[in-house]
């Protein structure tokens, strides 16, 4: 088995974030995607600090705007949240063809037009069966180790023997709405509605710029989101330019994120010749449905673990830790009612906005306990809401 061949399933900023990192220390990597044009659907983020320090650097020519406020509405009460660092707005077009040049500047090979079709195996190593669309046929790919960045809907994963994929898992519908910004709001302010009879999740309003900015929502189904989205829209007076829609995975607490193919040699990361990344991995923050950062850690956890750099098991517990404690949270959350946001916002002293200010999104499993300490009413809170509405 060629241990120093590398093959990607899926130019996702994951994927190409493993490319980058692993063609970069000089391995052979080749990239399939299967749109035959790389037009990556354009959609507004917005992401922590955390990002720059992941990458290893600032991706500007994919910023558009940077936050330094978060606003949070409930039914009868507000807040205000001053960040020590900026969030940053990003555009993941540009991310995304950010992360490609570097890609291929590194030598990393890139193939558009190749379909997935399915994962086999033979005495040497992983064997892939493509569809190479502009040519119109199929192709075997011999493979030393292979990594899935093929999204939510991953056939990588669906393919691994005994995956935990075939039954599907939670899917979340994102869905925002490009609009002029309403009076009043500042373009450097995210504002977040917590409105429990509408969404399990939140609304929000992100600025792109002084003049515009996204509203949106995560909803279990498109329907619901469009539903929900245009109700919000009307009752502020807002009109919609244009949509952008995403379907994203939760985190589950036994996620997968690497296997070995059983009859092949053991490798030296660990047994494992195929590993999950992204959205693949369902590395998604349950909390915000955020996983452009997680994803990209676990992202270089894989490429460090392939490089022989650093213990997989280790770095990828640290990204599983922080995932398993948005979920436990989102646990809680699912059960809030309106009075329990108002609440919550309530419970915001100067101890624990001082938490929240210096630890980001994606730092929670350092700040988890700080928080408990500083408003322990908080988490008393939670578990009152678990019991009242019956948490199983």
């Amino acid at each position: 088995m060629n241990n120093n061949h590398v093959t990607i399933i899926g130019a996702s900023s994951a994927g190409l974030f493993a490319a980058y990192l692993l063609a970069k220390v000089g391995r052979q990597v080749h990239v399939y995607e299967a749109a035959e044009t790389l037009k990556p659907t354009p959609r507004t983020l917005i992401l922590t600090g955390e990002i720059n320090r992941v990458l290893g650097f600032v991706p500007e020519e994919a910023i558009i705007n940077r936050i330094h406020r978060i606003e949070l509405f409930s039914r009868k009460t507000s807040a205000r949240v001053t960040l020590a660092e900026p969030d940053l707005v990003v555009e993941r077009e540009r991310l995304i063809r950010l992360l490609m040049e570097r890609a291929r500047k590194t030598g990393a090979e890139i193939s558009l037009g190749h379909c997935f079709l399915n994962l086999e195996r033979d005495g040497n190593g992983p064997v892939l069966r493509l569809e190479n669309r502009l040519k119109g046929r199929i192709e075997e790919v011999n493979a030393g180790i292979v990594i899935g960045a093929d999204g939510a809907m991953s056939h990588v994963a669906r393919s691994l023997p005994q995956s935990d994929r075939k039954n599907g898992r939670p899917i979340v519908s994102i869905l925002q709405a490009r609009v002029v910004l309403p009076p009043g709001a500042r373009a450097d302010t995210v504002q977040v509605w917590f409105e429990r009879g509408h969404t399990r999740f939140f609304y929000w309003l992100i600025p792109e710029s002084s003049i515009h900015g996204v509203v949106g929502l995560g909803a279990d189904s498109h329907q619901e989101a469009q539903q929900r989205l245009t109700h919000f829209l009307s009752q502020r007076n807002l009109v919609a330019l244009d949509y952008q829609a995403a379907e994203i995975p939760l985190h589950a607490y036994r996620a997968r994120a690497s296997a070995r193919l059983p009859g092949l040699p053991v490798s030296q990361n660990g047994g494992a010749n195929v590993f999950l990344v992204g959205d693949a991995a369902s590395q998604v923050k349950a909390t915000t449905v955020g996983g452009v950062v997680a994803g990209l850690r676990g992202a270089r956890a894989a490429a460090r673990a392939i490089t022989g750099q650093r213990n997989y098991g280790k770095e990828l517990g640290e990204v599983k830790r922080e995932l398993d404690l948005h979920l436990f949270l989102r646990k809680f959350l699912d059960r809030f009612t309106d009075a329990d946001y108002d609440e919550l916002l309530s419970l915001l002293n100067h101890r624990t906005r001082s938490i929240l200010e210096s630890h980001n999104r994606d730092q929670m499993a350092g700040a988890f306990w700080g928080l408990f300490l500083a408003q322990p009413r908080g988490l008393l809170l939670g578990f009152k809401a678990a019991l009242r509405r019956g948490a199983g």
